[in-house]
């Protein structure tokens, strides 16, 4: 079956937050939205279907997950990562970000260091600091247009360190590590005892010729002090199903995580969650496999165009996600003036990079993830944006994101 990506789907009046809540967020509703990480295609006929007939038979019980839920997992992440995994692994929560709170507090206690890699995912961020943990910082560096790990910071970090967050793809950079990073980070890892959380919620979505190498995967000694968390949500656009995947080898860190599962009661899904999830591992590999040259299409539009037409401003280029990371330090504005630019003259709806942390100022990441005639009305929106004189308005501040959007 071959699927068309172009179609336009309205998204207004559904409650998304990408759409309905533009206004709550940039103080404008006629806006164009670039900036929620959910994509704007409809999920596949293969996991709609499902979830129709699901929803037909109308009684929506207390629903377990089934032998043919885990099946289907297991099946997936071998044939997409050749990764031999347990259905005992398998862990179910409602979103990565709870997972990733979870973790913080079953395996670190308060004022034990943290350690993420900024810019990156700004929930990372508020879970170590709302669960009075220490944050440390291991900057990325920008070299040659492509971001590096710090590792001799990293080292000094993990010092003084109990977990790691990474991101694996990397929000908002767009990396994809390599085999040699990954073994790099064992090392640290292990010198120092860390418990490794990798959010590997962009996993699917890698191009050409990246390969994604799961952080669990890369070697038994990794595996066993990492939490992986993956899900459909991104890659099939099924983020309000809330359900996400961990794969847990350690025996001894997956039954303290499912006991603190247990004390929230926590541990049981959405029916709707279920059946997306399974679909999507059982029958998604043909939608996926036309979507990811379609987004990678996408991307060099953005990127040919601002070369052509808005040098000022350059692609960081990627390797994986539908997020790409647009370096605007050229245009000289302040945080708070690129915001206010991107709103008020260009009617663009784009997350603010300031919210990444450091190494975020001056950048702004843009959701390609829509049809490309939208992609390229957003580019002439810009494009226009940068003939026009007239100051822009600082008002209450940069524009900010829910919190896990």
């Amino acid at each position: 079956m071959t699927f068309d990506f172009n179609a336009e789907v309205t998204r207004r009046g559904t409650g998304s937050i990408k759409w309905d809540f533009l206004e709550a967020f940039f103080g404008k509703d006629d806006l164009q939205p670039m900036w929620v990480a959910d994509m704007d295609f409809k999920a596949p006929p293969e996991i709609l279907s499902p979830i129709l007939k699901r929803a037909a038979h109308g009684v929506f019980g207390y629903t377990a997950k089934t032998d043919q839920f885990y099946s289907a997992v297991v099946n997936w992440f071998s044939r997409r990562y050749h990764w031999s995994i347990e259905k005992e692994w398998i862990v179910t929560t409602p979103g990565v970000v709870p997972a990733i709170n979870l973790a913080i507090q079953e395996f670190t206690e308060s004022g034990d260091g943290v350690i993420i890699q900024s810019p990156v995912y700004f929930p990372f961020k508020d879970s170590i600091e709302l669960n009075g943990r220490k944050l440390l910082d291991n900057r990325l560096i920008l070299k040659n247009n492509r971001y590096e790990i710090n590792w001799a910071d990293l080292e000094k970090k993990a010092e003084d360190a109990e977990m790691l967050l990474f991101c694996s793809p990397h929000n908002p950079v767009s990396r994809v590590w390599t085999v040699n990073e990954l073994k790099k980070l064992e090392a640290v890892c292990q010198k120092h005892n860390l418990v490794l959380f990798s959010d590997e919620i962009h996993a699917d979505i890698v191009f050409k010729p990246s390969v994604h190498t799961p952080s669990a995967a890369f070697s038994r000694k990794l595996a066993d002090r990492t939490i992986s968390a993956f899900a459909t949500s991104k890659t099939f656009n099924l983020a309000g199903l809330q359900l996400s995947i961990n794969i847990i080898p350690s025996e001894q860190i997956r039954k303290r995580f499912k006991l603190s599962l247990e004390r929230l009661h926590m541990n049981m899904s959405n029916v709707f969650g279920i059946v997306g999830t399974q679909a999507a591992y059982e029958h998604g590999d043909n939608w996926l496999d036309q979507l990811l040259p379609y987004l990678q299409e996408n991307c060099i539009t953005v990127r040919d165009y601002l070369e052509t037409n808005i040098p000022e401003i350059r692609v960081i280029e990627p390797e994986g996600t539908f997020l790409l990371w647009l370096d605007c330090r050229k245009l000289g504005f302040t945080d708070e003036e690129l915001a206010a630019f991107f709103v008020q003259k260009a009617g663009l709806a784009l997350t603010n990079g300031i919210l990444f942390g450091p190494g975020g100022s001056g950048f702004m990441r843009m959701n390609i993830g829509c049809p490309r005639h939208a992609v390229i009305a957003g580019l002439e929106k810009l494009k226009r944006a940068m003939t026009d004189n007239t100051p822009v308005v600082i008002d209450s501040g940069p524009a900010n994101a829910p919190d896990d959007c």
